[in-house]
């Protein structure tokens, strides 16, 4: 654990003790059980529950989030905003994901009842537990300050989001800048000295954002091995498991009314003049049909926790990965684009230093030339206008 100085708050702080407990009660059970068990998921966060609240005259469902002693209501879009933030904060994370907003065709059934929906309630209660427990041990995310304001009670995220931390961000990712100054996130691997919120750098405001289209001059087979990898991972949850999932989702369902209406016929059907032996058998079937019906029905209820959210969470990450690939793609071209410009701006400055240096010589070459003319006039001055001797004083040498 580590000291209590190397923790930005007390929510923090107690997060960690939390994972901490969590992850030696683990340890523990294998010691018992003398066998492995998997990495899974520490649940320290808990969505308890979701009432319905009103303000300002409008509605919302407002979910309970409980950790340890502590408790805080937020709506989904307050979620919402919380992500975007940080995917904003930290361009290069791969932030989890959270459950997406309700579907058109779902607006167009239920209307207005969309956001009360119990179904679509307890299905994102599920999700956004999950969002905040990968949060919770995430290694950098999880010491995000404005993370913990989010699970602050009594703190208004609407100040938050209008706090200098957030409005001086740059509009797009793309003008911002790791910096390497010490105590960044890339100035060395310690996650005691990460930043709390990702060091941007005024000059990349002025580097243009490029187009997603433009030719990449150098790019490393690395990544073009990591880009196929993840169209392929993206390819086979999305195209392959997520819809037979819910193939297997839909003909159970149809199974389950079948059942339904088979349960329904057989136990009015036993109610008609028949021998008593044979009304108890019917009734009996149709008793049987209808555990069939509801063993089906808490079937598809567990399928859909356990199975088809955690594969559409895959399928969420795909895109994430898609995204930060992305980022780094546009990245790339901006330092391609910088690369040129400064060659660019090399060879003029080399051309202006190699005129600067012909114009000094020149310079030098007329300045003394001038003073070499000037030494020459002067000579000639004196040899032109000094006076003649007396004549008599030659007449005295003869």
């Amino acid at each position: 654990m580590a000291d209590i100085g190397d923790y930005c708050c007390s929510i923090d702080r107690h997060l960690h003790e939390l994972l901490d407990d969590a992850h030696s009660q683990r340890e523990r059970t294998e010691r018992q059980e003398q066998a492995y068990q998997a990495p899974q998921l520490y649940y320290v966060v808990h969505v308890s529950e979701a009432e319905k609240l009103s303000e300002s005259g409008s509605s919302f469902i407002a979910y309970s989030i409980s950790f340890g002693d502590y408790e805080v209501k937020r709506r989904y879009s307050e979620f919402e905003s919380l992500r975007s933030c940080l995917c904003r904060l930290y361009p290069t994370f791969i932030v989890p994901p959270i459950p997406e907003k309700h579907s058109l065709a779902q607006y167009a059934v239920l209307q207005k009842r969309a956001k009360e929906d119990h179904h679509i309630i307890e299905r994102r209660k599920r999700m956004l537990e999950r969002f905040l427990n990968h949060m919770a041990e995430h290694p950098i995310l999880s010491s995000e300050h404005i993370f913990h304001r989010f699970l602050e009670a009594g703190v208004s995220w609407t100040e938050v989001l209008h706090s200098p931390v957030i409005t001086g961000l740059p509009k797009t990712p793309l003008h911002s800048s790791p910096s390497k100054a010490p105590g960044s996130s890339i100035a060395d691997g310690s996650a005691l000295q990460l930043p709390k919120i990702a060091a941007t750098n005024a000059f990349a405001a002025d580097v243009p954002v490029p187009s997603a289209l433009a030719p990449i001059k150098n790019i490393e087979a690395r990544w073009m091995d990591c880009e196929l990898f993840t169209n392929k991972y993206a390819n086979q949850f999305s195209t392959v498991i997520e819809r037979n999932e819910r193939r297997i989702y839909r003909k159970l369902g149809e199974l389950s009314s079948d059942y339904a209406e088979l349960g329904a016929t057989l136990n009015g059907f036993s109610l008609l003049d028949h021998p008593e032996s044979l009304a108890a058998a019917i009734e009996q079937a149709g008793q049987a049909v209808d555990n069939s019906y509801i063993e089906i029905g808490e079937l598809l209820t567990q399928m859909e926790a356990d199975v088809g959210e955690p594969v559409h969470q895959y399928a969420q990450y795909s895109l994430i990965l898609k995204q930060v690939l992305r980022f780094r793609l546009l990245k790339n071209l901006q330092l391609e684009g910088v690369e040129s410009a400064l060659v660019r701006v090399r060879g003029k400055l080399e051309s202006l230093l190699q005129a600067d240096d012909e114009a000094k010589r020149l310079a030098q070459a007329l300045e003394s030339n001038h003073h070499g003319r000037r030494h020459t006039v002067a000579g000639q001055s004196i040899d032109e206008y000094t006076p003649s001797a007396p004549a008599h004083d030659q007449a005295d040498e003869e």
